[in-house]
């Protein structure tokens, strides 16, 4: 095939039985053949006029990676926490006796449009940033760089295998691809951004708003009456209540999604929110459920809605107090079978 209309071309995961022929050509025709793909990943299929041309594979993204961490300016407990919201594209074939001109350049263009939600359908969230090892002994990576990629710098060869970094030598060129145009500041914000937070209802990027210091939500929640004994308290009301603010205007409307929120925190914004530090956990921990549970329980609901009136009023927001009111009093009364924040 060498002659065809490039606005033909059709990207789309790979289906049933389809994916036994994926694994059969990527072993058959890739330099690297194929054992199998590494943590969440996706098959995809590049048609011409239903014709299969060419054949593409994304997995969980590097553990490690030197200029790719320091480039979006990562530290190893936010590179830890948000590594989800990368993809690599670990295998690339165009199929034997398939030449077109521009054909892997806009194979790569379709199948990053559709990325992020086959990302979320498939595994509950997006991805944002898209990344690859090319071997520029054997490939010049031109076609990555035609659909708008970026080099970073190289690897140190090698490679990582449970838990433990081996050398194999084979030193590669990193690449990499915002996915979207906020994908770096999504990607260091504090609070997870509503752009990851997709199949979920935010009503404001949290990163907008002042959580903490004078004026912040946690200085007007310490106004609220803590109806709780003083003996065994571990955590300020305040503490807690914060982050129930924050996640349900983030977009929570479960206990599960309290957690998952909880748990994409860094460990200086965790600090910074005034968590406890961990006696047989390293680092600052999130409430748990069950304390989360507990404070919002015993809270009056009343004093509460009328302390986050008053917040959301001093940050120019009046619009959004009817909307986040009615979510902490449905929140209220979810069913106690739930996921449990870790401690």
């Amino acid at each position: 095939m060498e002659r065809a209309d490039l606005r033909s071309v059709a990207v789309r995961p790979a289906m049933g039985n389809e994916r036994d022929n994926w694994d059969q050509l990527m072993r058959e025709h890739h330099y690297l053949g194929l054992r199998h793909l590494v943590g969440e990943s996706i098959r995809y299929m590049a048609l011409m006029n239903g014709e299969v041309v060419a054949l593409l594979g994304w997995t969980s993204a590097a553990y490690k990676s030197g200029p790719r961490d320091s480039w979006i300016g990562w530290d190893e407990d936010t590179r830890h926490k948000r590594l989800i919201f990368l993809a690599n594209n670990s295998r690339f074939l165009i199929l034997p006796g398939v030449h077109i001109k521009n054909l892997a350049s806009r194979i790569l263009a379709l199948n990053l449009k559709r990325l992020p939600e086959d990302w979320l359908n498939a595994y509950g969230h997006p991805v944002c940033l898209a990344e690859t090892f090319v071997d520029q002994k054997r490939f010049s990576g031109a076609c990555y760089r035609a659909a708008s990629f970026i080099e970073l710098g190289q690897t140190r060869g090698f490679r990582r295998n449970a838990g433990y970094y081996y050398p194999h030598g084979d030193v590669k060129t990193i690449l990499v691809r915002e996915i979207h145009k906020d994908a770096l500041s999504w990607l260091t914000a504090p609070f997870l951004s509503p752009g990851l937070l997709l199949g979920k209802r935010p009503l404001v990027d949290i990163n907008r708003l002042v959580v903490n210091g004078p004026g912040g939500l946690t200085e007007h929640l310490v106004a609220v009456a803590d109806p709780r004994r003083p003996r065994g308290v571990r955590y300020q009301q305040a503490v807690t209540l914060t982050m129930i603010v924050c996640a349900v205007v983030s977009g929570a409307s479960t206990y599960k999604d309290l957690s998952y929120w909880s748990k994409t925190l860094s460990q200086e914004t965790l600090r910074k929110l005034g968590s406890h530090r961990g006696s047989t956990v390293r680092g600052w921990v999130p409430p748990s459920e069950s304390t989360t549970r507990r404070t919002f329980q015993a809270v009056d609901m009343s004093d509460l809605c009328q302390t986050v009136t008053a917040w959301l009023t001093a940050q120019g927001l009046s619009r959004l107090i009817g909307a986040t009111t009615e979510r902490l009093r449905s929140f209220r009364g979810l069913d106690r079978k739930v996921v449990t924040v870790h401690d």
